[in-house]
């Protein structure tokens, strides 16, 4: 396997109190775009330029940082959305724009800012998030079942009848409540739960598919690639190169 290698950098102590605020920021930044808070990963960029001049960090570090942060925000994506492949295409376009431009401490925060952009806009234009404030009770607990259980959901007439709960008037109220449908989140939850137990490799695609309750290991994986734009063993793989890389 090859190494990429890197020449050591002679690294000031002020560099390096950067690298250590801008790691907190990096922190801040994936912690927004879990949630979805774009208006606060901007305000916590504008908040750190303010406090935190670059004209004297090293361009190499600069770019090594952006670096990270591109990864960092791809890595999130990997348990949080869905359309991972988008976000695998958008790493290799921002890498290899780096690569060819690299960045200088005028186009630092100018850059930076295209990414948070770039990464936000491209999450799932179906938002899934469930916020437990404000709910009716029934709905509150069919989707609190829903994401407890994964390896437990066959579709919304099963969760309902589990929950004891009237099916015509509780898929109509959640769907009210929360913009889309039972069966739509349940589809959601076992997707999101297939992407983590495909990071377990004494698991075979037939094996989760089988936990998942899909009718076959076919359905299982022709669901998965629409919704993820990747096989479930490319899906593996991928992840598998990602963590090996990132223990070296």
């Amino acid at each position: 396997m090859n190494i990429a290698r890197f020449t050591p950098l002679r690294i000031s102590s002020s560099e390096q109190e950067f690298i250590l605020n801008f790691s907190l920021l990096e922190h801040d930044l994936i912690h927004f775009f879990k949630i979805r808070d774009f208006d606060h990963a901007i305000s916590r960029i504008n908040k750190f330029k303010e406090v935190h001049p670059i004209n004297w960090i090293d361009a190499e570090i600069l770019n090594q940082l952006l670096l990270g942060l591109i990864g960092s925000l791809t890595a999130a994506s990997y348990t949080h959305n869905l359309n991972l492949n988008d976000f695998l295409k958008l790493r290799l376009y921002f890498f290899n724009f780096i690569k060819k431009s690299p960045c200088t401490s005028s186009t630092f925060w100018p850059l930076s800012n295209d990414i948070i952009t770039t990464y936000f806009n491209l999450l799932d234009n179906f938002d899934f998030h469930v916020s437990y404030q404000n709910l009716s009770k029934q709905v509150a607990l069919t989707a609190y079942y829903i994401s407890a259980h994964p390896q437990e959901l066959t579709n919304s007439h099963g969760v309902l009848h589990t929950l004891n709960l009237n099916n015509d008037y509780t898929q109509k109220l959640f769907k009210k409540e929360l913009g889309f449908s039972i069966n739509a989140y349940i589809q959601h939850i076992k997707l999101s739960e297939a992407k983590r137990l495909l990071l377990q490799r004494q698991l075979s695609v037939g094996k989760i598919a089988s936990l998942l309750h899909f009718y076959d290991t076919p359905t299982f994986s022709k669901t998965f690639k629409k919704a993820v734009g990747l096989s479930p063993l490319k899906y593996r793989e991928l992840n598998y190169l990602s963590l090996t890389s990132q223990s070296y």
